[in-house]
């Protein structure tokens, strides 16, 4: 079992003006905060999770027009309470786009001086093109990539060839390929061939590339990538089957082996318009209201596949409903604090954390002026798993779980902790403070993560794993509302005093060592 790190507690101004809160929450708890807290109900909680698990909304899948409905609903209840537009164009909504690919008929790679003959490869068998490769022609010298990943090569005018085994990455939600592409553009190469792993000789992965293309699949089982996104690599990139990848190393461990190749990649990709739905208290402090305290959820799921609705009550119509919950409680009538409070509804979680890592490169405000961020993501449950001995997760019982909630990211942030700890006092919750690292990538698998990545205090409010994870069972009567109450108003005490303080959580670097 994963142990909770407990790094020592430094007396900073943050620490200190919370120990001064809990000196004063008595008198607080008669004010403007009473209300709001009063405000969040079981009873409203289940309509609005009702409402955005239910038939109408077809389990709002990424691109659909239910995900839009379901958008539409977010940003009526954030105008009726007052919560100001913090979209594009004075709306509430942050426009982006996202997109599956199809491959088109011009798809072709020729590999010259690698035999004594041409390799003409064929598509689908031999190579496939990356879903977000970059459509056009390339044609240079292969450069086998064989450094640490530390330094940058010179790769200018070449096609860059890298073995898929040497790859490593941090980020379960974001292909490991396209952050090594990206990388490898940046060193100047024209083009990119990964080489898939010699394991793989059966070519079974190739089929499982192949049928990212197809056009006939469900929403849930469709791949997806956003546009415009500095993350990806913008050239054309593919990945060559174990088999032709071991005649292209072989030529270019040949002395004075001169290996060139011509690359044609024709993916046609089809948009899907989308929105992330912004709302913001503005604060009351004239220089602190340029600060912003984020809590965010988000409302996609994954949609209805042949004939089945996968209606995403927990996962994540309970985040949802509590972030409204929120915009209720913070909004109309509600003295603001200090700091100012966006709220985010993401789309896109589902398919990579796609609509939190595009507010992230495009935010509403400066990410050095973001104090804290705090993701709901399944919170209506009671977790109920068998035992993980290699990822340290202990099995768990929903008999036992009835008022616990996993709060995840708080290595990161003691500050968060000591908050949460002391808002606690109200809210009465069990705490597990856990899965900050193993644990099947938990802390990593929600959209709290893209914050992190960028030095931004995050926490993940999580109440656990269940066996109706991701599939039609995911529905309304299932929840557990009078914990998802005391867990918005959790969210709700631990937000506010995050932005009623002066001084601001402090973000601190940590490894899975520090966790022992």
């Amino acid at each position: 079992m994963l142990r909770s790190y407990n790094p020592p507690i430094k007396r900073t101004a943050f620490f200190v003006s919370i120990l001064t809160a809990c000196l004063v929450s008595t008198t607080a708890a008669q004010g403007p905060a009473s209300r709001g807290l009063d405000s969040i109900r079981a009873e409203r909680l289940r309509e609005k999770v009702t409402y955005l698990a239910s038939e109408q909304l077809k389990g709002r899948g990424n691109g659909t027009y239910e995900l839009n409905l379901a958008a539409e609903y977010i940003a009526g209840i954030f105008a009726r309470n007052g919560l100001k537009p913090a979209g594009d164009n004075g709306g509430y909504y942050q426009h982006f786009d996202i997109y599956s690919s199809r491959l088109g008929s011009k798809n072709d790679l020729r590999i010259q001086g690698a035999s004594d003959a041409d390799l003409n490869l064929k598509v689908r068998t031999d190579f496939i093109p990356e879903l977000w490769s970059l459509s056009g022609t390339a044609n240079g010298p292969l450069q086998l990539i064989e450094d640490d990943g530390t330094s940058r090569p010179d790769l200018k005018g070449k096609i860059a060839v890298e073995a898929e085994d040497r790859i490593v990455s941090d980020d379960p939600e974001f292909p490991a390929t396209a952050a090594e592409e990206r990388r490898l553009q940046d060193a100047g190469a024209i083009a990119v061939i990964i080489l898939q792993s010699e394991t793989d000789r059966g070519g079974g992965r190739m089929i499982t590339l192949a049928e990212n293309f197809r056009d006939d699949l469900p929403v849930r089982l469709t791949a997806m990538a956003t546009t415009g996104m500095p993350d990806y690599p913008n050239i054309p990139a593919l990945v060559v089957s174990a088999d032709a990848g071991r005649q292209v190393i072989s030529a270019l461990h040949r002395p004075q082996s001169r290996v060139t190749a011509t690359i044609t990649v024709d993916v046609e990709r089809k948009i899907h318009p989308t929105q992330n739905v912004l709302g913001l208290i503005e604060g009351s402090n004239p220089s602190l209201k340029a600060e912003v305290m984020i809590v965010g959820a988000h409302y996609d799921h994954d949609g209805e596949a042949y004939g089945q609705i996968w209606y995403g009550a927990d996962d994540n119509g309970s985040g949802t409903a509590a972030l409204l919950e929120l915009a209720e409680a913070f909004g109309n009538g509600s003295v603001p604090p200090a700091r100012s409070i966006l709220l985010c509804a993401w789309a896109g979680e589902e398919k990579g954390l796609l609509g939190s890592r595009y507010y992230v490169h495009h935010p509403f405000f400066p990410l050095n002026r973001t104090a804290a961020m705090f993701q709901m993501d399944m919170i209506g449950r009671n977790e109920e798993h068998g035992e993980n001995k290699s990822q340290q997760i202990p099995e768990e019982r929903p008999s036992e779980n009835t008022n616990t909630l996993n709060v995840l990211g708080s290595v990161f942030s003691p500050d968060l902790k000591a908050v949460i700890s002391s808002m606690n006092n109200q809210a009465n919750l069990t705490l597990h403070f856990r899965y900050d690292f193993g644990a099947e990538d938990l802390m990593r698998r929600s959209d709290q993560w893209s914050f992190l990545q960028k030095g931004v205090p995050a926490i993940f409010f999580f109440t656990g794993l269940h066996p109706d994870y991701h599939t039609p069972r995911d529905t309304p009567d299932k929840i557990n509302y009078t914990k998802l109450e005391k867990i918005t108003r959790l969210v709700y005490l631990s937000a506010l005093q995050v932005a009623s303080t002066t001084s601001r959580p402090q973000f601190v670097k940590a490894a899975p060592a520090a966790a022992h």
